[in-house]
């Protein structure tokens, strides 16, 4: 992983692994995939970042603002994967049009939330709504956002419930996925990968609508001058 934007407090790890796909080849669609990971304080979002980068499982952090870039191959398409972790307490004080510049950077987003505090999951809803205001208001397309419940292995003191997890996510057209970052790998393979396949999705849509739309707005175009012509 590679520092990649400037950031007032910030680091980086290099994992004891290579990335998947170092070696591109030349007929590979290469895509980019921006990745904002938001959620309170002490869920275990770093924890489930840093265990799907390295496999490794670190479970302190403090307050700190890392960004990181992975390359990911799936389906004959090789992505380049930046993540940006923010801490809780800097979203906090970080003045509105910084949280903006953060949205609009992001192509997908994971928010995370403890089955052990009732708080993180409450404050999702609201979260799900103001990225989706600020980003669907740009697109026609549903931007990917997945819901993560972290500290399963921690069922002994679960106050949120996997049905109210899966009720959340599917009221508001989200992803879901319940793991531990602390106990597997899997867990948090899955939840990015399959952030990042939608996100190639989502923009390939884009893509293509964009240019249906041109087609259709050049073929107006040359009506609007033949119907000007013949007057």
């Amino acid at each position: 992983m590679v520092l990649r934007i400037p950031l007032r407090r910030s680091a980086s790890f290099t994992p004891d692994h290579q990335p998947l796909m170092e070696m591109s080849n030349p007929t590979t669609l290469k895509m980019e995939a921006n990745v904002l990971v938001l959620g309170a304080d002490s869920v275990g979002k770093s924890a489930l970042t840093v265990r799907f980068l390295t496999r490794r499982f670190i479970g302190e952090y403090g307050d700190m603002e890392f960004i990181y870039s992975h390359s990911l191959a799936m389906e004959g398409r090789e992505i380049h994967v930046h993540i940006w972790d923010i801490p809780c307490s800097q979203d906090r004080v970080d003045e509105s049009s910084a949280k903006e510049k953060r949205v609009q950077w992001a192509d997908g987003f994971i928010l995370v939330y403890s089955i052990c505090d009732r708080a993180s999951f409450n404050v999702l809803r609201p979260k799900v709504q103001v990225i989706k205001a600020a980003k669907e208001a740009l697109s026609q397309e549903k931007v990917p956002i997945v819901i993560v419940g972290n500290k399963r292995d921690l069922h002994h003191r679960r106050v949120v419930s996997s049905e109210e997890g899966r009720l959340l996510a599917l009221s508001m057209d989200c992803e879901f996925y319940e793991v531990s970052a602390a106990e597997a790998y899997h867990g948090a393979l899955m939840v990015f990968q399959g952030l990042a396949e939608r996100i190639c999705e989502a923009k390939l849509a884009l893509k293509k609508g964009t240019g249906i739309r041109s087609i259709v707005k050049s073929m107006s175009a040359v009506f609007a001058r033949k119907r000007t012509d013949s007057l």
